[in-house]
């Protein structure tokens, strides 16, 4: 590992949760030690504890992480598309496609319970998963389509992020052609997409 990469004073957290999710990357499994991230970092066994009480905590901030990738991958499909527009809708689909195919270590980490979920639910930075970012397209995209006065963007987002999550967990786990072997992930969530969508319209 570089001098640049190694721990430098006041950034052992960030440093320590970065090594351990390069390892995570780098097995495509969340077997590691808190030893192992400390080794990475460049510091003792011991320096770790300083900031996380064991492993679990460790995992934890590494989820939190990758949640704020999948959200940074989300606004890329955002500002690379236009407004009001179904294919800004369906980018956003095809960004949480990508980002758990090149991310598979970290697909189930983001949404199982770790025994925190209570804390989750409570937590206002869960909302920057990407998750507000589909919400405010739905509203974009009603504003401009909806024929009715009921559509609720959340609800419609919620539809959405569930589509997505779990097309790619399907394409992730390699099962999707159990059930249709003529599609591909992507056509999938395309067509899925347009008759959500069209279906709001009429």
């Amino acid at each position: 590992m570089s001098e640049a990469r190694r721990y430098h004073h006041g950034d052992l957290r960030n440093t320590l949760i970065v090594a351990a999710a390069e390892l995570i990357d780098e097995r495509g499994t969340l077997d590691f030690s808190i030893t192992e991230a400390a080794q990475r970092a460049g510091v003792s066994n011991a320096a770790p504890y300083r900031h996380f009480k064991d492993r679990e905590d460790l995992l934890i901030a590494v989820r939190d992480l990758a949640l704020m990738g999948l959200s940074s991958a989300c606004l890329a499909a955002q500002d690379q598309t236009p407004q009001h527009s179904m294919e800004r809708l369906t980018a956003l689909g095809q960004a949480y496609l990508d980002y758990a195919e090149q991310k598979k270590p970290f697909l189930s980490l983001m949404w199982e319970d770790r025994g925190d979920m209570d804390d989750r639910r409570a937590n206002i930075a869960l909302k920057q998963t990407g998750f507000q970012i589909v919400v405010q397209a739905v509203e974009d995209y009603c504003s401009q389509h909806s024929r009715g006065q009921s559509a609720d963007p959340i609800f419609i987002a919620t539809q959405l992020w569930a589509l997505a999550h779990g097309i790619a967990t399907l394409q992730v786990n390699q099962m999707l052609d159990l059930f249709d072997q003529t599609l591909s992930a992507k056509e999938l969530l395309e067509s899925s997409v347009r008759n959500l969508l069209t279906g709001l319209e009429r």
